[in-house]
């Protein structure tokens, strides 16, 4: 039986009526072909999850009848903030829906010594910016989760080092003498992952200098689009829920 989970950002509550935005509403009445009676989840991190029905729809006018509560907020018991070079098209959009998936807190688009990517066009960095979010709310539907996580804009791998605060600090490197499985780690981690060409000397210099302990994920060079997956999967079942 197919569940069908909204993202929706007001206010959920018990024996009330909601009525969708366009693009959710588009999705279930013309992508799900979905119908009057059909049960819808919706969900956001402040309220939890509530199931509920559809009350009515005709054409992007979608009103959910929402029933009951079937889960309360959530407090992660693992918090990750990811710092990711900017990489290609799908590349990006791949990492950016399986970190999704896998818990992370935050995602932040770094610009690196060898990174190909450069967003410095306003319009240009909003439409991306925008088609991330996207990716990560259908993800989030899709994976179960309550929470949404922020896509901070691209910055700077040197304004992201620089960044002081009280977290576990880890940048991937192959040649790091430290691994995962050894790892003395808090409930607030920062994973930093380099684009397709990784990073530079000066960079991993740069990060050692600022607190960063660089880790391996074994002798494999994995690309950027995979490393996330296997570092945030390692971090979640050693430290998180999985």
């Amino acid at each position: 039986m197919r569940t069908t989970r909204v993202y929706y950002e007001g206010k959920l509550a018990t024996k009330s009526i909601v009525f969708l935005p366009n693009k959710s509403a588009h999705h279930l009445i013309n992508v799900l072909r979905m119908k009057p009676g059909d049960t819808v989840y919706l969900f956001n991190e402040p309220f939890g999850e509530f199931i509920g029905h559809i009350e009515s729809a005709a054409r992007l006018d979608v009103a959910i009848a929402i029933e009951s509560q079937c889960r309360t907020p959530e407090v992660p018991p693992l918090t990750i903030r990811l710092g990711l070079g900017l990489s290609k098209g799908v590349r990006m959009d791949y990492a950016i829906q399986k970190s999704t998936e896998l818990g992370v807190g935050s995602i932040t688009p770094l610009y690196t010594q060898y990174g190909e990517v450069r967003l410095k066009q306003t319009e240009r960095l909003e439409k991306r910016l925008q088609h991330w979010r996207q990716i990560v709310i259908k993800a989030c539907e899709q994976s179960g989760r309550l929470s949404i996580p922020e896509i901070h804009p691209p910055i700077p791998i040197e304004n992201w080092l620089k960044t002081s605060n009280e977290s576990c600090r880890l940048i991937l490197d192959v040649r790091g003498a430290q691994t995962l499985d050894r790892l003395e780690a808090n409930d607030l981690i920062e994973v930093t992952i380099g684009p397709e060409g990784g990073f530079s000397s000066k960079e991993l210099k740069m990060a050692t200098d600022q607190g960063f302990t660089a880790v391996s994920l074994g002798s494999r060079i994995l690309r950027t689009e995979t490393a996330p997956i296997a570092a945030l999967a390692i971090l979640q079942h050693r430290y998180g829920d999985m």
